[in-house]
C-alpha cells in the first residue's frame, strides 16, 4: 500500500514487473480491476470487484457484510475522501507508522542512526463522527437548464452536493458524511436543499462551508471571570465563513473565524497537547521557562500549554487570527503571561529579545502548512537555538525535508560544540479511516 493509501499490484510478463495502482484495495485482496491510464513507470486502474478479501488484513476472508469493520459509508470506492476504512483500525495505525518511517528515509536526507525508531501512532479517541468541518460543493446548473426556462428545470434531476469523484471528473452526491459530526449531517440535509431551491442564482460553482461550534457562552468570559471547563453546552453548524465559531479543549476554550484554520478533530487535542508538554518537560533535562509559538494560529498550543511556562509569545502571518488569539487569551484569563505578534515567523524571531525571549530558556513549536517552514524561518530557529524544538505537521515529508536540513545544519555550525538531535517521532490520527497522519518531531539543543 502507499503512502496514499492507494494499493500497488505488480504485475510481471517475460520476467518484466510492471506496477498497477489501485485505489480502494487493500493487501491480499484478489480484485478484479480495469486500467484507465498508462504512466511512464506504472499504470492506474479502477477497482471494478473485491473477489477475495485478505484474512491477513481483515481477520477472515468473505464480503464485507460479514466483516465489521467493513466500510463504514455507503460512497466508500466513489467517494475521494477516504481511504482505509475497510482496514481495521489497528491496521490504520500502523500503516501511518510506516508512512513516518518512509518519510524520513526518502525525504529527510539523514543517515538511519540519526532517526529514532518510529513510535507508534497516537489513535483518535473517535474513529467516526469526528470531523468538526466540511466543505462540499457543487457545480452550476447546465446553460441549457439557466436558460431554458421552467420545462429544463423541472425535468433535471439537480446539482450534485457533495465531494470529488476519485479518479474521475465530477462531483459526487453525498448525503451523508460519517466521519463528520452529526451535527454537520444534519446540518448538511438543509444546505443540499437551500443549494437545489437556488441554483439558478450561481454562475458558477461554489463550496458549502459548514463547522461545527459549540453555543456562544452568554455572557462571555472576561478577564475577572474566565471561562469554566465544567459548563456544559449545545453544538450548532455554521455556515457562515465570517461567524465566529467555538470549540473547547480540555479545560480551554476558543474562538476563530468559521472559515480560519483550526484542527479539524477535536477530540485528539487533548492527547496531542499533552504530548507536546510531555515531550518539552522530560526528566533530566533543563526546562524552558518561555514559549514561542509559531504559526501560531488562534493559539491552540500556546494557550493550552500557558501554565507551564512564565510567558508565551504567539507567532502568526494573519492579523485575523493575531487579534482571536488575543482573545482566546482574554476568555481564558491568560493575557498578563501571553504576548501575540503578527508577521512573518522568520521575521519576528530578532525582536524576540525585546519580548525578553531568548533561546537560551524558550521553547519552540512549529505547526506550519502544508508546505512546511520557509528556509529564512529555519536560518533564524537555528540563530535563536531554542532548548527544545517541537515541530507538528500535517505533511510528514516537508517536515522530513525539514527536520533533516536543521539537524545537518546545526551540526555544521555547532563545529563539535553544539548540535540539534531527533530525539523522538511519532505520528497522531487526526483523521481516522483516511491516509493522512499528523507527525510530531521533537528536537533538543545538546551542548557537545
Amino acid at each position: 500500500m502507499t503512502v496514499s493509501g492507494e494499493s500497488l499490484s505488480l504485475y510481471e510478463e517475460n520476467g518484466k514487473k510492471w506496477a498497477v495502482v489501485v485505489p480502494f484495495a487493500h493487501p491480499g485482496d484478489i480484485i478484479k480491476a480495469k486500467i484507465f491510464k498508462h504512466d511512464r513507470f506504472c499504470s492506474y486502474a479502477d477497482l471494478e470487484a473485491t473477489l477475495s478479501y485478505s484474512s491477513a488484513l481483515r481477520g477472515g476472508e468473505g464480503d464485507l457484510s460479514q466483516n465489521p469493520e467493513g466500510p463504514g459509508c455507503k460512497y466508500f470506492g466513489e467517494c475521494g475522501g477516504c481511504q482505509l476504512q475497510p482496514v481495521p483500525y489497528r491496521l490504520q495505525l500502523a500503516h501511518k507508522q510506516r508512512t513516518v518511517d518512509l518519510a524520513y528515509k526518502r525525504f529527510s536526507s539523514l543517515p538511519a542512526n540519526k532517526v529514532p525508531t518510529i513510535l507508534p501512532t497516537i489513535p483518535s479517541p473517535q474513529q467516526w463522527g469526528y470531523r468538526t468541518k466540511i466543505t462540499p460543493h457543487f457545480d452550476a446548473a447546465p446553460r441549457a437548464v439557466r436558460e431554458g426556462g421552467e420545462e429544463p428545470l423541472n425535468s433535471w434531476s439537480g446539482p450534485n452536493v457533495g465531494f470529488d469523484r476519485k479518479g474521475k471528473p465530477g462531483v459526487l452526491d453525498i448525503e451523508e458524511c460519517p466521519i463528520a459530526t452529526p451535527v454537520l449531517n444534519a446540518k448538511l440535509t438543509e444546505e443540499r436543499q437551500r443549494v437545489k431551491d437556488t441554483i439558478l442564482s450561481f454562475k458558477r460553482g461554489a463550496t458549502v462551508l459548514l463547522r461545527d461550534s459549540l453555543v456562544a457562552p452568554n455572557p462571555l468570559p472576561d478577564a475577572d471571570h474566565p471561562f469554566d471547563p465544567a459548563t456544559t453546552q449545545a453544538h450548532v453548524a455554521v455556515t457562515n465563513h465570517k461567524e465566529t465559531v467555538y470549540e473547547r479543549v480540555g479545560p480551554y476554550l476558543f474562538s476563530f473565524s468559521a472559515g480560519n484554520f483550526f484542527q479539524n478533530n477535536n477530540s485528539v487535542l487533548v492527547p496531542l497537547t499533552e504530548y507536546v508538554k510531555e515531550a518539552i518537560f522530560p526528566e533530566g533535562v533543563r526546562p524552558p521557562t518561555h514559549l514561542v509559538d509559531t504559526y501560531c494560529g488562534s493559539g491552540l498550543f500556546g494557550i493550552t500549554l500557558s501554565g507551564c511556562f512564565e510567558r508565551v509569545a504567539g507567532v502568526e502571518i494573519s492579523q485575523d487570527s493575531i487579534n482571536f488569539a488575543t482573545r482566546n487569551a482574554e476568555l481564558n484569563g491568560l493575557s498578563d503571561k501571553t504576548t501575540w505578534l503578527c508577521g512573518k515567523a522568520e521575521a519576528i524571531f530578532a525582536g524576540l529579545a525585546e519580548q525578553g525571549f531568548a533561546g537560551s530558556h524558550s521553547c519552540v513549536v512549529i505547526d506550519p502548512p502544508r508546505k512546511g517552514c520557509d528556509q529564512p524561518f529555519l536560518e533564524q530557529l537555528l540563530d535563536f537555538r531554542p532548548l527544545t524544538a517541537v515541530y507538528v505537521s500535517c505533511n510528514v515529508h516537508t517536515q522530513a525535508r525539514d527536520v533533516g536540513w536543521f539537524v545537518a545544519e546545526s551540526e555544521k555550525r555547532g563545529q563539535g560544540r553544539w548540535k540539534y538531535v531527533l530525539e523522538s517521532l511519532r505520528g497522531f490520527d487526526l483523521f481516522p479511516q483516511t491516509a493522512h497522519v499528523e507527525s510530531v518531531a521533537v528536537l533538543r539543543f545538546v551542548q557537545l
